[in-house]
């Protein structure tokens, strides 16, 4: 996912993208088109096998695979950074760190706190 070019996220990522990386993170599809800002409902329309996300979702969706992707770089597997991603942290305010990924500045945070934790230094 996070080889898509920009073009493939105006054009729309495929629906199942959505559920693969629900699937990866272990959480209901619900859950991921929350943070996606895509509603249920949409996603039963789009529930054929050539549907597309619109580009915000496709974008946000890239956003969250990205965000897996590093912290399963800095805890080492994907399990660790997929269960970190869905867990409440201290460090974050108590806030679970997938759930701030549908703005840039949560996603900012997000990134720092797990470079933070790869460096082992306050930014």
């Amino acid at each position: 996912m996070a080889g898509f070019s920009p073009e493939h996220i105006r054009r729309g990522l495929p629906v199942r993208a959505l559920d693969h990386l629900a699937q990866l993170l272990a959480v209901d599809r619900e859950e991921l088109a929350q943070v996606l800002g895509v509603s249920l409902r949409t996603l039963q329309r789009k529930a054929g096998e050539n549907q597309r996300l619109g580009p915000g979702p496709s974008d946000r969706l890239a956003r969250v695979r990205r965000i897996l992707d590093l912290a399963t770089h800095v805890l080492g597997e994907q399990t660790k950074g997929a269960r970190w991603l869905t867990s409440r942290s201290r460090a974050l305010g108590a806030e679970v760190p997938l759930h701030m990924l549908d703005t840039d500045i949560g996603t900012q945070r997000v990134q720092q706190e797990l470079h933070q934790i790869e460096f082992g230094f306050p930014f």
